[in-house]
């Protein structure tokens, strides 16, 4: 008989908790093919991204999907099936306890009664025995609901920890798409609330094909780890970075104009030229062209964007190693 998708997922967060691996979206799709028994699908191969001017597509705000959402969801249904669970336990236990406290305060009424002395120990044995089992029943019970609130909490804890690593780049740390989608909605509607600026730079380092063609694709990383770090020095906790893709990283700065969001790249500007890449003894310089835009009234995210990006376009076209902003 083929397990449900419930069962499935219960069994994979016991043997996470046996094993002590992290409940990361990896972890839980290995072992949920691995006791499910179902194929598991193979993953596209993503080719390196190259160097070039042309502005991407920008995808819309709000149709990204994220591949680890079916983690979280199936979470937080074995979340509310264990929920029932409780609620159900909790329910025949008090149907339970209330069917003995009958039965044991009736024979307490007739032991009060009673004057025949056979009949007092009788009487006095099943008092005994009805008020132990149901000493017995509540203990067992109050165990099992324990067990179960410590199971409910310890996933509670992994779904926090893996919504924020679902949000998160892992190499980087900088936010990822399904960041930036709901960092961006949240900013926009706080800037349209308060009538204040925002503004997004859409920030790519320049000729970041050529670094993993001469020195590899760890020095790559290395690069881009580098260069997120330099970005977070120059931000404000209020601001978010992200990594749009590839080489290319998005910021996102509330309470803040066009000028002043030039301002933090050419800070940027100057801290990159003073602190290169130390990769194997070797001294990687390199530079980074962005583009800006401030949000308008009427503006959505989609649009913003894309603005960006075009203000991003013009600045490598020109040259690179410069800051344009959206018209």
């Amino acid at each position: 008989m083929a397990q449900t998708p419930n069962v499935i997922g219960i069994t994979v967060m016991q043997r996470l908790k046996e094993t002590g691996e992290p409940a990361t979206p990896e972890n839980y799709e290995r072992y949920y093919y691995e006791i499910s028994g179902l194929p598991r699908p193979e993953k596209a191969v993503v080719a390196d991204p190259v160097d070039v001017a042309e502005p991407a597509a920008v995808p819309a705000v709000e149709q990204h999907a994220p591949p680890g959402a079916a983690f979280c969801a199936e979470m937080l249904g074995m979340l509310r099936q264990m929920l029932q669970e409780v609620t159900d336990k909790t329910a025949t236990l008090a149907k339970d306890i209330g069917e003995k406290n009958k039965d044991l305060s009736g024979n307490v009424t007739n032991l009060k009664s009673s004057r025949d002395k056979n009949e007092i120990l009788r009487l006095l044995s099943t008092v005994v025995m009805q008020a132990g089992g149901i000493q017995n029943t509540v203990e067992a019970s109050h165990k099992d609901l324990l067990e179960t609130r410590h199971v409910l909490t310890s996933m509670q804890e992994e779904l926090a920890e893996t919504r924020q690593l679902l949000n998160e780049d892992a190499l980087t740390g900088a936010l990822n798409r399904r960041g930036l989608d709901q960092t961006l909605m949240r900013e926009i509607a706080r800037a349209q609330r308060l009538s204040s600026k925002l503004s997004l730079a859409m920030v790519d380092l320049d000729f970041f094909k050529k670094v993993n063609d001469q020195h590899g694709h760890e020095a790559g990383d290395q690069l881009l780890v580098h260069f997120a770090s330099l970005i977070k020095s120059v931000l404000r906790k209020s601001d978010a970075l992200v990594r749009y893709g590839g080489e290319e990283f998005t910021l996102i700065l509330p309470e803040t104009d066009g000028r002043g969001a030039h301002f933090v790249l050419a800070r940027l500007q100057q801290l990159m030229s003073k602190s290169p890449l130390i990769f194997e003894g070797l001294e990687i310089n390199t530079t980074f062209s962005a583009g800006i835009a401030t949000l308008r009234d009427d503006e959505n995210g989609h649009a913003l964007l894309r603005r960006a990006d075009e203000a991003l376009y013009v600045a490598k076209n020109g040259g690179r190693n410069a800051i344009k902003i959206a018209s």
